[in-house]
Parts: structure tokens; sequence; C-alpha cells
């Protein structure tokens, strides 16, 4: 008895000590090994997996540059899950990928998934190129509103004269929403104007 109880103190030991040594080597990671876990993610089968994995390069930020090329992709992809591509189109954004700024349009003004349409429009506001001003003020008028809310906010953060003038009409028309008899619309709606209006009048 004595015996079989030395080896099962062994045996946790040993599980112990491994589980210790698996998290100080997780822990000791280099960020570039990290980005290159989560690229490998980005391709995962789980959707789960793959959308945790951008939102994750998007907090880790402009150290992610070598992850661009297939966040481009997973956005671009159709057979995506929405609200994947949505996550690859704001990680974009956080990571300030100028280089993504034509797929980022594309996206703004083509795709058919309001969600994503909203992801690029925020990416847009978070790289701030003047030039992506046109595409915005026309994604201020999508049918969605949340798009608009989302392009109202970005064209706040470019903040060019032309931006704010687009982002005054959107934020009339926001108002009208507000009378929605969907509690849960005017509360989104409510939250949305409160970020464009602390993007237009924080100091």
């Amino acid at each position: 008895m004595n015996n079989l109880k030395g080896v099962l103190r062994l045996t946790t030991t040993m599980f112990l000590f491994v589980g210790l040594v698996g998290i100080w080597m997780g822990g000791c990671q280099t960020q570039e090994q990290k980005v290159e876990r989560l690229i490998r993610q980005l391709q995962d089968q789980d959707p789960n997996v793959r959308g945790n994995a951008a939102i994750t390069l998007g907090s880790i930020g402009s150290g992610t540059k070598d992850a661009v090329p297939v966040l481009i992709q997973v956005l671009q992809d159709q057979d995506t899950e929405g609200f994947v591509r949505e996550n690859a189109a704001i990680t974009l954004g956080e990571i300030g990928a100028r280089d993504a700024v034509h797929t980022l349009i594309q996206t703004l003004q083509n795709d058919q998934d309001a969600e994503v349409r909203k992801g690029a429009a925020l990416a847009l506001g978070s790289i701030g190129v003047r030039d992506t001003v046109p595409a915005l003020i026309q994604a201020s008028k999508d049918q969605e509103w949340r798009v608009r809310g989302s392009a109202a906010y970005a064209l706040g953060r470019i903040g060019t004269p032309e931006a704010i003038r687009a982002v005054e009409d959107v934020v009339s028309a926001l108002v009208q929403i507000l009378k929605d008899q969907d509690s849960d619309v005017r509360a989104n709606v409510a939250e949305a104007l409160g970020m464009v209006g602390e993007m237009l009048y924080l100091p």
C-alpha cells in the first residue's frame, strides 16, 4: 500500500512538473513566435479559433504586420463566417495596415454582410488615411444604421472638414432612429451616438 501511495505521489508530481514546464515554455515565447502561432490559427477549421486569433493579433497591434496578408485573405473569403471576417477587418485597422486600405474600401462598398461592412468602416477610421473619406461618406448613407454609425465614427477620427460635415448629417439621421420601437435598436444607436460624440467633442 505504501508503495502504491509513493507511486501515486511521484506520478502526481511528474504531471505537475510537466504542466509547469509547459506554462513556463508558453510564457517564454517571443512575440514573433506568438504571431506565427496566431497566423496559423487564422487558418484553423474552427471559426471560433480563427475569430479569437484575429482579435488577439489586433491586441498586439503594429507588431503583427506579417499577419496582414492572411488577414486580407480571411476578409475576402466569402465562405468564412461573418464574425471572423469582421474581426479580421477590425484587426487590420488596429495593426494600421495601409496595405489593406484598398481591400477595406472594396469590402465597405460591396460586401453583403452589414457587420463586415461595419468592421471595414471602423478599420479605415483606425488607419486614418484621408483618401478614404469619400468611401466613408458613401458608407454613411448605408441602408444599415450600424454601418452608418461606424462610418460616422471613422469620419470623426479622420477629422477633415469634409468628414465632419458628413458626420453631422449621420448624427441627425441616427437621432431619428432613437424613436424606434425596438429597445435594443435604441440602445445600440445611443451607444453609436455616444462614440461619435466622444470622438468629435472631447479635447
